[in-house]
């Protein structure tokens, strides 16, 4: 009796799941997907989700999530620019733009969008932190120091912004404090005795 409970119990939990799955959407799918690592399912279902009616701005980061996995960057970038779009204070899908940018070299459009987080959230270390990397990647030293003095003083703890700075040191040097040029004046001696015609005419007597 108890193994037929058993059973029964064991029948009404995969009915249970069956239904729970059958109204899943399509996003809620991909995601499910991503996290397990199928992320090749994923894009399908985010895909699917993006061309429904109404469709949540999410499948569209779902889409980026799932191209970057795959390595098909340009497709992620793409999936998540229409996405800023739609939620343009993200400053996570943004920030995921700006580390992209950044390791491609494209510096510009990598300080374009770092600023346009710090529009959203001043107090993003990581944010200051990256345009730091930025300034000194392309040798700005006073850009570069005082954007990751700003992200340590937000997060003192914050050991790569420590680090950068390090990395600064080593290829901005110090500027020299300016020499003083010492301005020579030429000393006047006083002459003691008159060299003029006839004798020698001594201190006193002119």
């Amino acid at each position: 009796m108890d193994k037929a409970l058993k059973l029964r119990g064991i029948f009404v939990s995969l009915v249970a799941a069956g239904m729970l799955a059958g109204c899943a959407t399509n996003l809620q799918l991909g995601e499910q997907a991503g996290r397990a690592g199928d992320y090749k399912k994923m894009l399908e279902h985010c895909r699917m989700a993006a061309k429904e009616a109404n469709a949540d701005p999410m499948a569209q980061k779902c889409i980026g999530d799932a191209q970057a996995r795959l390595g098909n960057r340009a497709a992620a970038e793409s999936a998540y620019l229409t996405y800023l779009d739609m939620v343009p204070d993200d400053t996570d899908v943004r920030m995921t733009l700006v580390k992209m940018y950044f390791d491609d070299g494209r510096l510009n459009a990598a300080q374009t969008h770092v600023e346009r987080v710090l529009q959203f959230d001043p107090a993003s270390y990581e944010a200051h932190f990256m345009l730091g990397e930025i300034h000194r990647t392309n040798a700005l030293c006073g850009s570069a120091k005082a954007s990751y003095e700003r992200a340590l003083e937000i997060n003192p703890d914050y050991f790569a912004a420590e680090a950068g700075l390090e990395k600064l040191a080593k290829i901005c040097k110090p500027e020299p404090k300016p020499v003083k040029k010492k301005v020579y004046t030429p000393k006047v001696k006083k002459q003691k005795v008159f060299q003029g015609g006839g004798g020698a005419i001594r201190e006193g007597q002119w």
